[in-house]
């Protein structure tokens, strides 16, 4: 038994030879083979199509999907390196009001340095991304206090003086830097209150290292017809 095609105008007809009952092959009409079934042909049309227009979705997610994911993890990584640095602030505070000794796990990414500047010593915490939340060039303050206060007034300022300032290095890549330091609190009589950072060296640490907050005591001296009480805390990082 044999399949012969024939076509008749646009038409594919298709026959199969049988043994008639004097045993002469005959013609007869049969049945389409499975490899020319339309319904084949169309689903396999309707899968190709089908694969496409997933291909293009699958391949529109990846390409807005990456910066959008970026994005959002830079978004994260500033919001958490500023959280930790408005911790930090706290932490340093409470030691220097209770005395004793603290620490604090580094749980930004990015590198903590304390660093000495002519203004005294300087906690800087430095952030890698390839965007910023923050207006690139200027210092900001994050606090109530200007970035470049020298002093501050007792009962309405902030000694803490936080900051960041992004600087654009290149095309999506972003420096971020996070400063604390701390300026004296004057009240409207003679006396000044000044809590001072010290340290050993400048150290720096990344992830999962902790700062070091110790009490040294405080101090109360004459200066210039001011009474300046001094507290110093030292800082360290292992």
């Amino acid at each position: 038994m044999s399949n012969n095609i024939s076509n008749k105008g646009m038409r594919r007809t298709f026959y199969k030879k049988v043994l008639s009952k004097n045993n002469k092959e005959k013609r007869v009409e049969g049945e389409k083979p499975w490899f020319f079934s339309s319904k084949g042909q169309e689903q396999a049309v309707t899968a190709i199509l089908l694969s496409g227009i997933l291909i293009g979705i699958v391949g529109s997610v990846y390409l807005w999907g990456i910066p959008l994911i970026q994005k959002n993890k830079d978004v994260s990584l500033l919001q958490s390196s500023e959280q930790f640095m408005k911790t930090l602030d706290s932490k340093i505070k409470t030691v220097a009001n209770t005395g004793g000794r603290d620490q604090l796990k580094i749980t930004a990414s990015g590198i903590v340095k304390i660093d000495s500047s002519p203004n005294g010593w300087v906690i800087q915490l430095d952030a890698d991304t390839q965007g910023t939340i923050y207006a690139t060039g200027a210092e900001i303050p994050l606090k109530n206090s200007t970035c470049t206060a020298s002093e501050g007034a007792w009962g309405s300022d902030d000694a803490g003086i936080l900051c960041v300032k992004s600087v654009k290095l290149d095309e999506n890549k972003y420096l971020t830097s996070y400063t604390l330091r701390y300026v004296p609190l004057k009240t409207q009589t003679i006396r000044v209150y000044s809590l001072v950072l010290t340290s050993d060296q400048v150290k720096s640490a990344g992830l999962d290292h902790s700062i070091i907050i110790e009490s040294k005591g405080t101090s109360e001296t004459e200066e210039n017809g001011k009474i300046i009480t001094k507290t110093v805390i030292n800082l360290d990082l292992i």
